[in-house]
């Protein structure tokens, strides 16, 4: 079987190892690296023995990938992927998939235009114990959601802020926590649950000195009356992700490596009905959840096989554009409702959302 050939775009970036690691796990050939950093970018490219390349243009003209991944800074996610899907390259973009969900529509028409897969690195939806979720809910065992919650901190140390400027600001990342660590979170709640009806948020900047926010706290409604709650940030410390899920049928907790499952004896909407007790409620019993082993491990390997198996037998990635979208949809409305002080409906307001953040860059860059 022939290698597919990679190019990757931004192996200045902190993630670029594993990356590598991963197309070297697959087999992959490394045709090109693009770095807007020449120093870098010839270095690194010494390193793995291919062609260095200042931009995606000279890259596309001299040596065209099979698949491109973009690991740029945030803003540069939607017109790179676009120029290479419009030259017949296959994407892998680093979360998130852009800064703002009309960039992702115009990716995801270009990558329909071209005939060619667009797939967001989202390796967290290959956790074993999130493919298991996964099929439970969708099997219906947890019965109606009635409500999720989630937390997570990604603790960070301004070091880390100051180390790469770009980071945290408006004009260079697009957000803060929202747009670089709650990707993953966001996009498990709407991978598992779907993209909620509204959205009640507040973004604060509560431990660090960046423009965007540290920390959010979010109320959920989803479209049959589910409400559920997230809360991540980078100020915080002691909290491991935990996703919670109750629904009529049963309490599904998520943790990393485990399942925590227990089921209701009886639907909980038919005993409520049923019942002759005021103050009872359905026996809880604990059942066990097989969790499989091999690909689902939930890493930037587990992404790039996936990724293999859709361009070589047809199929789509486990995150295509359209679905890994909706996260930056939440993103964008979690900050949107704020920043305006209102719940926010779905559809996300596109045009609305591109002016706030035009005067939030704006704000920035005359501070």
């Amino acid at each position: 079987m022939t290698a597919l050939r990679y190019a990757v775009i931004g192996i200045g970036a902190g993630i670029s190892r594993q990356h590598l690691e991963a197309i070297k796990a697959v087999g992959g050939e490394i045709v090109g690296v693009v770095d807007i950093n020449a120093e870098v970018g010839q270095y690194r490219a010494g390193e793995l023995g291919c062609p260095y390349f200042p931009d995606t243009d000279t890259l596309l003209a001299e040596a065209p990938p099979d698949v491109a991944s973009i690991i740029t800074p945030h803003p540069f996610h939607a017109p790179q992927a676009i120029q290479c899907l419009e030259a017949g390259v296959h994407v892998l973009v680093e979360k998130p998939i852009a800064v703002e969900v009309a960039e992702s529509d115009a990716m995801i028409a270009a990558a329909e235009r071209a005939g060619r897969l667009l797939a967001v690195n989202f390796q967290q939806r290959l956790r074993p114990e999130i493919v298991a979720a996964h099929r439970l809910i969708q099997d219906g065992h947890l019965g109606k959601i009635q409500n999720a919650d989630m937390k997570m901190t990604w603790t960070r140390t301004a070091s880390y802020y100051r180390t790469s400027p770009w980071r945290g600001t408006w004009n260079g990342e697009g957000g803060g926590v929202l747009l670089n660590q709650a990707p993953h979170e966001l996009d498990l709640l709407c991978y598992l649950l779907g993209l909620p009806a509204r959205v009640l948020a507040w973004t604060r900047t509560t431990g660090h000195a960046i423009e965007t926010e540290d920390t959010i706290q979010v109320m959920l409604e989803w479209p049959d009356g589910g409400l559920g709650s997230i809360h991540v940030s980078t100020a915080e410390a002691g909290q491991g992700q935990r996703f919670e899920i109750i629904g009529t049928g049963g309490h599904l907790g998520i943790h990393h490596g485990a399942l925590d499952f227990k089921r209701f004896e009886m639907d909980v909407r038919e005993f409520i009905a049923t019942s002759d007790q005021f103050f009872s409620a359905p026996a809880l019993r604990p059942e066990p959840v097989e969790i499989g082993k091999g690909e689902g491990e939930g890493n930037h390997s587990a992404i790039y096989r996936n990724l293999e198996r859709a361009i070589r037998e047809g199929g789509q990635p486990i995150a295509p554009a359209l679905s890994a979208s909706l996260s930056l949809e939440l993103a964008n409305a979690i900050a949107y409702s704020s920043y305006t002080n209102q719940p926010v409906e779905f559809p996300l307001d596109r045009t609305a959302y591109s002016a706030l953040l035009a005067r939030l860059r704006a704000k920035a860059r005359e501070a």
